[in-house]
């Protein structure tokens, strides 16, 4: 699959890190740095896209934007290069206004794009778009298999990992904690692992985004113990 990844600040660098970590060999990866500070307004996002130069085609555009600037171009940037799906993160709503997002969707949808908003990054599911589901096949909602020994968590293997790489550090310190203390601590491993997800309560979610990436972690490894070895 050919992936382009768009950042704007330390944010998605740090994911754009995480997934050219863990992804599949074959996988071409293109990034493209946003500017952190753009103007509030751009008048005319097709001339500022036609800057940066997209003359390849892409399967997936990974848009990791962090304001709402830099999600206004996103339609721009799907005309400019030939792309397939995008999938375009919110994990501080202040970055994208959900009127926003609808007018963004409603313009995908006329260019017959399949384009995922995924509110956290960790809620990301398959959702029947061939190039969104290759990449939701190994980031977005957390799943783990666990080996038990003794009544505490022996080892911990990440199935699928949240994009941000959360997972993968609670894996690595879950080991030795005892069954009935491994949901909740599988939580605060996540919430303590540096993302920048918001930790503002958000009055659509009825919580924190950086809370509800916690309680993603904890059904992941409730989940995992029903089958643990």
């Amino acid at each position: 699959m050919r992936l382009l990844v768009f950042t704007q600040r330390e944010y998605g660098r740090r994911i754009l890190e995480n997934v050219e970590l863990r992804t599949p060999d074959d996988w071409v990866i293109g990034h493209v740095e946003l500017p952190g500070e753009l103007p509030q307004v751009i008048e005319e996002p097709e001339d500022y896209v036609g800057g940066l130069g997209l003359s390849e085609d892409w399967d997936l555009v990974l848009f990791l934007g962090e304001s709402p600037s830099a999600f206004s171009l996103l339609p721009a940037i799907v005309r400019e290069a030939e792309i397939s799906a995008v999938i375009a993160p919110v994990d501080d709503y202040s970055w994208l206004p959900l009127g926003l997002e609808r007018q963004i969707r409603a313009e995908m949808e006329e260019m017959s794009v399949a384009t995922s908003f995924p509110r956290t990054f960790c809620t990301l599911a398959p959702m029947g778009a061939v190039f969104i589901d290759a990449f939701a096949a190994h980031f977005g909602v957390p799943e783990v298999e666990l080996e038990m020994r003794d009544g505490s968590v022996a080892e911990v293997r990440v199935l699928r990992g949240a994009p941000c790489g959360s997972t993968w550090f609670m894996a690595e310190r879950l080991r030795g904690t005892e069954e009935g203390d491994a949901p909740s601590r599988a939580g605060t491993l996540v919430q303590i692992y540096p993302c920048l997800a918001s930790r503002r309560i958000e009055r659509l979610l009825g919580d924190a985004p950086i809370h509800f990436a916690g309680y993603l972690a904890e059904r992941a490894v409730e989940d995992a113990l029903k089958k643990a070895i």
